[in-house]
């Protein structure tokens, strides 16, 4: 996913496409099919939001959402976003 947009705080602007994206796999895993989904760019382009917004969503539709953030120092351990999980 693209990751261009205007993060001001919390509020997510300019991401409407990306998160429907995203909401849209969601929907197709919970309807039983199998999605991966990744979000990327460079630091301060709003993946978090983007990501804590998805987060929301399905909280909201009685999901379960487990989260994890890669660090840049822990980058020799492998998988170390999910362990963080």
């Amino acid at each position: 996913l693209s990751t261009t947009g205007l993060q001001i705080g919390d509020t997510l602007f300019g991401r409407n496409a990306e998160l429907s994206t995203i909401k849209e796999a969601y929907r197709r895993t919970v309807a039983g099919d199998n999605e991966l989904v990744t979000i990327y760019g460079h630091s301060g382009t709003g993946k978090s939001t983007l990501a804590f917004e998805f987060g929301k969503y399905v909280l909201s539709d009685g999901g379960i959402l487990l989260s994890g953030k890669f660090d840049q120092r822990q980058q020799g351990k492998p998988f170390s976003a999910l362990a963080s999980a």
